[in-house]
């Protein structure tokens, strides 16, 4: 009866270091494999931060490319409106300059009616 516990006492201390060496082994994958899954998320929120950086910049861009536009269009308009503005002076200048001419040229014409 001795050698039969002697027997299931070596059996369950056998059995003992093989469930300790495989919970031992099963913990070993486990912090391999969430030891990968924590590499593979940080390589995931670097691209994902990677691209939100690209997005702002070309926001930025957007905004800075709009703000040049509208004020190229100021400008523009800015020189539109100088430019009808000294037109028009022109051409008043020009109406009061013939108009002028015209008197002159009329007066001459009544008075070589008028001899």
């Amino acid at each position: 009866m001795d050698n039969n516990l002697e027997t299931l006492r070596r059996a369950l201390q056998d059995n003992r270091e093989v469930f300790v060496s495989i919970i031992n082994q099963t913990n070993e994958d486990f912090e391999t494999k969430h030891n990968n899954m924590v590499e593979d998320l940080e390589k995931v929120i670097d691209e994902v931060f990677k691209v939100r950086v690209k997005a702002e910049k070309g926001e930025q861009k957007i905004v800075e490319d709009t703000v040049r536009m509208q004020k190229m269009i100021t400008d523009l308009e800015a020189h539109i409106n100088t430019s009808i503005i000294t037109e028009k002076s022109v051409r008043k200048a020009q109406d009061r300059h013939l108009a002028e001419e015209m008197d002159g040229i009329f007066k001459v014409v009544k008075s070589l009616q008028d001899k």
